[in-house]
């Protein structure tokens, strides 16, 4: 057989998502090299791709014409039986939970304890089996937080949000974030053993107060010098002067936005329409600008950015005047 034929677009639809997501890795290929075969590619492509032989390749093929998608699937049973039992694989979970950074501890743990002498990928694919993925760790200030104060204001910006919906308010979220030529290292697709390297070096800080609402309309202010209070108070007022209706205007609580010079403009703004609400401490992710701060850093400004300052400028300036347009967030 040299190509695999005639295809439903049911079957094409089943083995696209065979390839995308089925659990195992063999079906997965083998459901690829149908698709490749119909798609006119070639036998020997195929065995390249996959390095396997010819008759592997055939044996696939073959089982597909027999047996359809159940061909493409290792029945019960197939394969070496595991040296491990089901109790021994949970422990080795707790173990990796509890040391997630290091597996060749949980490996050191395992032959003391138990005597078992088991492979690293053995230990990854017992990780993946149970749920279990190796992705980046963040830093919370979680731990730091009054939680009864951050359930209540949660409570609180959800009726808020109800009313934006409605059109009662503008529900809107103020912060600050800064850009230099030192970039955000952000997760990217890269050939096998090529690296793709982004240029850092010490530079001037382009400061960014912005304002987004819950529809992704976004203002913003650019400054290289320091950003004090005057200068906060300064762009809220720039700010009023645009709004339509009554508008809540989210704050965090940084020392900016609690200094006397700040809470003495609060009533002035309340009178024009514009309500200062403010977050309690540690709570970021009650205010949605800090996701636009992290699109900007890590997807949207492109590796060019940081080959200069003039660059960084440049590029920063398209992105935010791009927000809300070819830059948006959907915000739930």
């Amino acid at each position: 057989m040299i190509y695999i034929e005639e295809l439903t677009a049911e079957e094409v639809t089943t083995l696209n998502e065979m390839h995308k997501n089925h659990p195992r890795y063999l079906s997965r290929r083998r459901s690829h090299a149908i698709l490749l075969s119909h798609r006119r590619v070639s036998v020997p492509v195929i065995c390249a791709t996959y390095n396997v032989c010819r008759q592997t390749v055939s044996t696939w093929f073959s089982k597909w014409e027999e047996f359809g998608i159940c061909g493409l699937i290792d029945k019960p049973g197939r394969g070496r039986p595991s040296i491990l039992t089901e109790n021994q694989k949970n422990n080795i979970v707790k173990k990796v939970q509890k040391s997630p950074r290091s597996l060749k501890s949980v490996l050191a743990d395992l032959e003391a304890e138990l005597g078992i002498t088991v492979s690293l990928d053995t230990i990854k694919l017992i990780c993946k089996q149970a749920g279990l993925v190796w992705k980046r760790v963040r830093k919370s200030l979680r731990s730091k937080r009054n939680q009864k104060d951050f359930e209540v204001a949660q409570g609180k910006i959800k009726e808020l949000i109800q009313q934006h919906k409605e059109s009662e308010i503008n529900l809107c979220y103020f912060d600050e974030s800064g850009f230099t030529l030192e970039p955000c290292v952000p997760y990217a697709w890269q050939l096998s053993g090529q690296t793709i390297e982004v240029p850092s070096s010490k530079s001037k800080r382009l400061n960014v107060l912005g304002f987004v609402n819950r529809d992704c309309e976004f203002d913003s202010f650019v400054f290289e010098g320091t950003v004090n209070t005057s200068v906060v108070v300064a762009c809220i007022d720039e700010f009023a002067k645009k709004i339509k209706i009554p508008t809540v205007l989210i704050i965090d609580n940084a020392s900016t936005h609690t200094s006397n010079e700040f809470k003495e403009n609060i009533e002035r703004w309340k009178e024009a329409g514009l309500t200062i609400y403010p977050i309690p401490p540690y709570s970021p992710e009650l205010n949605i600008i800090e996701i636009i701060w992290r699109k900007i850093k890590y997807e949207w400004l492109p590796f060019s950015a940081y080959e200069s300052y003039q660059s960084l400028e440049r590029e920063l300036f398209n992105v935010l005047k791009n927000i809300g347009g070819s830059h948006k967030v959907a915000f739930s």
